[in-house]
């Protein structure tokens, strides 16, 4: 999902990658916009990568690597999926 880096010297860039199955890529995509759509925590982190400037497609490949992170940590300590839920302050 993320672009690939071509910063050299002063010239400072990114270039997507030439070998990309881009259904794969159309479906995670996908995924990731509905999972932002359904869980509070990542409507938030979309919505600060908008302020920051990101485009539609950005802040959803970032959200995407976010995501990708956070499976890996499942699958590497064997744990199941687990909603955060905000603590209410006031209490």
């Amino acid at each position: 999902m993320a672009n690939l880096d071509n910063s050299s010297g002063k010239f400072r860039g990114s270039k997507a990658p030439k070998y990309v199955n881009t259904r794969a890529k159309g479906a995670m995509m996908a995924a990731v916009d509905k999972h932002r759509k359904c869980v509070p925590e990542s409507q938030v982190y979309y919505e600060k990568k908008r302020i920051e400037g990101k485009s539609h497609n950005q802040a959803i490949r970032a959200l995407g690597r976010q995501l990708c992170r956070i499976i890996f940590r499942m699958l590497k300590q064997n744990r199941a999926y687990e909603m955060r839920t905000k603590i209410n302050e006031n209490t």
